[in-house]
């Protein structure tokens, strides 16, 4: 816990993947009540459609996010920061076309790929986590890591993306939903900006033992 403590590119990475979690677990939530709201898909409908999402956009980012990590990343640290950086950059206008689109095809596209940029942070990130403390730390660095992501993610996620609509309601009506999404994917560059200090940092503190 001291080392963890002392180490400035752990916070920037567990706060990192924080932020971007926050959204993540929001949309994982309220997404169906999204699709039942604002494109009028039934119970079983959002089932395949969103599932569908899930599925491919889920497997093919946490898949290619560690590759490219493993392609860039050992000689030189910097990019297991970069690539969810630059992959959460593209990610936010990603669903915002998502949510704003025109037909279903053009949604689930947009949000497939939006779900891929949005898991391939998965393994760089970790990977990152347990190569900047010595080997007998790794497991309890990446427990740390899960603690804070999962604690601040799960924790205010849901709440916030559900506040915010309820918020919103007065002014949007049923469609408040969407623009609550829209304004949560601010958490996504916010999860940006944070990885690329976190960049800046790891070279530091990476443990070369």
């Amino acid at each position: 816990a001291a080392r963890l403590a002392a180490t400035p590119s752990f916070w920037l990475l567990s706060f990192g993947a924080a932020s971007g979690s926050i959204l993540g677990y929001g949309l994982i939530f309220w997404l169906p009540s999204f699709f039942t709201r604002s494109f009028d898909l039934e119970l079983m409908e959002v089932s395949w459609f969103y599932g569908s999402i899930i599925l491919v956009g889920g497997m093919a980012g946490t898949w290619v996010g560690g590759w490219i990590g493993d392609k860039t990343g050992p000689d030189r640290p910097a990019a297991y920061a970069l690539i969810p950086a630059i992959c959460f950059l593209i990610a936010a206008p990603c669903f915002a076309i998502g949510i704003f689109a025109p037909s279903l095809t053009i949604a689930w596209i947009m949000f497939a790929i939006g779900q891929m940029l949005a898991l391939a942070w998965l393994g760089p990130v970790i990977a990152a986590v347990q190569h900047i403390v010595p080997p007998n730390m790794r497991a309890t660095a990446s427990a740390s890591f899960l603690f804070i992501n999962n604690l601040i993610g799960i924790g205010a996620g849901i709440y916030i993306l559900g506040f915010m609509s309820d918020t919103m309601k007065a002014a949007y009506g049923e469609e408040s939903l969407r623009w609550s999404i829209l304004y949560g994917l601010g958490f996504y560059l916010l999860s940006a900006a944070i990885y690329f200090v976190a960049s800046r940092r790891l070279e530091r503190d990476w443990h070369r033992g």
